[in-house]
């Protein structure tokens, strides 16, 4: 992995984002044999396979270190130690993004041109301020599309991590259905994303709760399908001269101005000028040290 990206995402991991403790889990029956570790639904999305493959939408995470399988009739709870809040500024209204390990179909193989979806195969989302009152999320399940990004400038299918890891803390533009995404080749799919590491995205507004601690992740006991977990993340606010989108700015969003300057990177480009320079240098320097938490 190159050192840059190696830095980025050490200074990257900010441990609120993401789950913190698994509360209880049931495997229910008919989960996938082996996958029955909780735990591996604690802390961020898969970056890397077992075997070093890069997770792109068309490579899910798959390992049983990486997923957590839920068979019908079985559950998983998670909590997070900060609240995830229903923040006004969080992209798209978007509050909570559930990773599973559905993928995209290639009809192109292997230059990643989607042609549907695979291995979407559902779960009942709830969440709860207290544990004790649960709300469940209407329209939406939890192994579903968006399938995860990595890195936005790496390949359909390599084993050579980008430089430029994707955000497990931004979510895609809810205005944006499946079939906006029939035939798109890669390059378009990168752009699809905007940054963004993928998830389901979920708006705790509808729900009336001002924040929660808690998800749960279920499956009714006549369910066909063993859904598969591998993380859930609380989604970071966006601020001018957050270049690696996650709620922070800090180091590494220096360093990713510094490694575009002079150039025209999309997120780099802080105020939108058409060149990485003293401009955006500013921004980042204005809002150092801010954070959602």
């Amino acid at each position: 992995m190159p050192l840059l990206t190696c830095l980025l995402l050490a200074l990257a991991a900010h441990p609120d984002s993401h789950a913190d403790s698994v509360v209880d889990f049931n495997a229910g029956l008919g989960g996938t044999v082996g996958y029955d570790d909780p735990t591996t639904a604690l802390g961020p999305p898969t970056r890397l396979t077992v075997d070093g493959e890069v997770v792109t939408p068309f490579v899910p995470a798959w390992a049983t270190e990486d997923i957590v399988s839920i068979g019908p009739g079985g559950w998983i709870t998670l909590a997070f130690d900060e609240p995830v809040a229903d923040h006004p500024e969080n992209p798209y209204g978007i509050d909570l993004l559930v990773f599973g390990n559905a993928g995209c179909l290639d009809t192109n193989w292997p230059e990643g041109v989607i042609g549907g979806f695979f291995g979407a195969d559902g779960g009942l989302v709830e969440v709860s301020a207290d544990g004790t009152t649960w709300h469940l999320v209407e329209d939406v399940t939890a192994d579903a599309p968006w399938p995860t990004m990595a890195y936005m400038d790496a390949p359909a299918y390599t084993f050579d991590p980008g430089n430029m890891p994707s955000s497990f803390v931004r979510p895609i533009d809810p205005a944006l259905g499946l079939l906006d995404t029939t035939g798109l080749a890669y390059d378009a799919v990168v752009q699809f994303y905007d940054g963004s590491g993928g998830g389901v995205g979920i708006d705790l507004a509808p729900l009336g709760l001002d924040s929660i601690y808690f998800v749960r992740i279920s499956v009714p006991a006549d369910a066909f399908f063993a859904p598969e977990l591998d993380a859930v993340a609380d989604v970071a606010p966006y601020r001018p001269g957050d270049v690696n989108l996650d709620g922070f700015i800090d180091i590494s969003d220096l360093l990713l101005m510094l490694s575009d300057w002079n150039g025209h990177g999309h997120w780099t480009d802080a105020d939108g000028s058409g060149l990485v320079d003293i401009g955006d240098l500013l921004l980042v320097l204005a809002g150092w040290g801010a954070s959602p938490w």
